[in-house]
């Protein structure tokens, strides 16, 4: 099998305006500029072909140049199917520079009975670097009883000091159905707020890091029951961030 090459998106500023310097297509993503404004950017993350089969291994680079704001968007969710014994994963490196903020809110991520997945977070921040990042996780379609085995990490690292640094190996179901883990249900969201720290934490859902940010979490039997408890935690943090409301056409 020929070697993986990864997607790549770069954003630079360039005399106050963004300047997509590399957006390079890799074996199962495609970037596409959606538009700019100004130091604002948006770009979506489209797949190459049905995702994630036995042995695909999908990695994706973002850089964010300092005084960059750039969204990422998925626009539709990523499914990795019977493995059938094989294996797949999945890799995000990101990097923000200095005054650069990231807004990704990803589609739901869904691991099918059989499927048997690596899911691998990277983010490095640097200087007054934010990063608002918004994943779902889901074990199994609505017709199946369960999904995986699934192991995700994330790691998040400020200025060289590691932030966030979680490993949740749902690999066994016992131990994932276990109180503290899902308890017996199949979707986890989490909305990720990195480089920023809010006053205080607000509800159940919501857990302050030691360092600048914070997390809001929660597992549910279904996707839209998962999101809709953590969504008063993003609009609220989303409202920090810049407003990218109009852009001009992506050239």
């Amino acid at each position: 099998m020929s070697e993986t090459v990864p997607a790549r998106v770069t954003a630079e500023r360039v005399g106050g305006r963004v300047r997509l310097s590399d957006l390079s297509g890799g074996t199962y993503l495609s970037p596409r500029p959606l538009g700019v404004r100004g130091a604002a950017a948006r770009v979506a993350l489209v797949g190459a072909y049905a995702l994630l089969l036995a042995g695909d291994d999908l990695r994706m680079e973002v850089t964010v140049g300092p005084g960059v704001w750039l969204e990422l968007v998925e626009p539709s969710g990523i499914v990795a199917y019977d493995a059938r014994g094989g294996a797949a994963s999945w890799q995000a490196d990101v990097r923000v520079a200095d005054g650069g903020c990231l807004v990704w809110r990803g589609a739901p991520f869904v691991v099918t009975a059989g499927a048997d997945v690596t899911r691998r977070t990277r983010i490095e921040l640097s200087g007054g670097a934010r990063a608002l990042v918004h994943e779902t996780l889901v074990l199994g379609r609505s017709y199946e009883t369960g999904g995986g085995p699934l192991r995700s990490t994330t790691r998040v690292a400020a200025d060289g000091r590691p932030l966030l640094v979680e490993d949740l190996d749902l690999r066994d179901p016992v131990l994932a159905g276990a109180p503290g883990v899902l308890g017996g249900n199949r979707v986890l969201t989490t909305a990720f707020l990195l480089g920023a720290r809010p006053g205080q934490a607000v509800g159940v859902q919501e857990t302050l890091l030691h360092g600048p940010g914070a997390l809001a979490r929660s597992v549910a039997a279904h996707a839209h029951e998962a999101e809709a408890a953590v969504a008063g935690s993003w609009e609220r943090w989303r409202a920090g961030f810049a407003d990218p409301a109009d852009y001009e056409d992506a050239v």
